[in-house]
């Protein structure tokens, strides 16, 4: 009779053990099943994030290339420029400057002429400002992106794309 508690023993233990199995089994599946739901769906969020800015990207492309047929780039020729630079020690350092600004959003140049003076008074005021030595080795180039800032700010409505140096002389 022990022999078939012993053995009953046995079968409970195994079944237990089976059981057990069939738990982990359940739960490596579950686990595996949330795993690749999880990359399903991320990879599905990585997917739409690009097709929508790849969307709006082309939109925008076309919007520009719409205005620019619309309107085409203007070359503002800026009359030259003579400032006096805030030298620091009371000698006087001069900048004869000639520009050139491409606008886009007006019809032609003639519309535009009514806005110089406002973009030489950006030019003058930024180089009274300016000492001879922040134009020194790669200040051109900081007075350039400085300038272009604050030309688009001021003619907002119209988009400034380039700002060309026609003549850039200090003396």
């Amino acid at each position: 009779m022990s022999e078939t508690v012993t053995d009953g023993a046995a079968a409970a233990n195994a079944a237990d053990v089976q059981a057990g199995a069939a738990k982990k089994k359940k739960l490596i599946i579950i686990g595996a099943a949330v795993v690749v739901l999880l990359l399903l769906g991320g990879g599905g969020f990585w997917a739409k994030q690009r097709f929508f800015k790849s969307v709006s990207g082309t939109m925008v492309t076309n919007s520009k290339m719409a205005q620019d047929t619309l309107h085409p780039p203007v070359m503002l020729g800026i009359p030259t420029l003579v400032s006096n630079l805030d030298s620091g020690d009371g000698r006087p350092v001069y900048v004869k400057l000639t520009a050139k600004v491409e606008v886009v959003g007006a019809p032609n140049e003639a519309a535009l002429q009514n806005i110089v003076p406002q973009i030489q008074d950006i030019f003058q005021t930024y180089l009274h400002e300016t000492r001879p030595q922040d134009i020194r080795g790669n200040g051109i180039y900081r007075l350039h992106e400085s300038i272009m800032r604050r030309l688009r700010v001021e003619l907002a409505p119209l988009e400034v794309r380039n700002l060309y140096f026609v003549e850039f002389l200090v003396q």
